[in-house]
């Protein structure tokens, strides 16, 4: 058996996380009926590997500096808690579609709203990878790779509103 070293792991791993992230995009999902309505959340390999690619990149960042037994600059925890932050205020909303209004959700961020009779467009960009929904009120709700069931989103949101999707 070879002998496996700490870098080889490493890289390996970090291989293994940006394959999944890639792979996300190629998979489907499917939406979820809740009594609030119809729910198109991301896709669950998506979220895991955005849950383990985290962690993972703050690991190769501190684990040298751990391993070499060198003192933790002051800036590194804050710089690495504001780029946790950044990243779950940049997180992709929930998207509900209710018997009124098509509702996205987010983490650290406003809810955005528009109702049906309110929706002025549906767009469908990047090759059908992203549907931009656009309301009179200048709201704009995105459903983008990491949501779930992308032709049932614009299926749905045809019959609710009564608008064709445009490309």
């Amino acid at each position: 058996m070879l002998p496996v070293s700490p870098q080889t792991i490493r890289g390996a791993s970090l291989v293994a996380v940006i394959i999944l992230l890639y792979a996300g995009r190629l998979t489907k999902g499917s939406a979820k009926e809740t009594p609030d309505g119809l729910v198109f959340g991301m896709k669950p390999l998506v979220l895991w590997t955005r849950i383990i690619a985290i962690p993972l990149y703050f690991a190769i960042i501190v684990y040298p500096l751990v391993m070499q037994h060198r003192q933790v600059p002051v800036w590194l925890p804050i710089v690495l808690l504001l780029a946790a932050a950044l990243t779950a205020y940049q997180l992709p909303g929930t998207i509900l579609l209710t018997p009124t209004a098509v509702v996205q959700r987010f983490w650290l961020r406003a809810d955005k709203t528009i109702q049906y009779h309110e929706v002025m467009a549906i767009q469908s960009i990047q090759a059908g990878r992203i549907t931009r929904v656009l309301g009179d009120n200048r709201t704009t709700v995105l459903h983008n790779t990491a949501h779930s069931d992308a032709e049932r989103f614009r299926a749905e949101l045809e019959r609710r509103t009564n608008k064709r999707v445009t490309i």
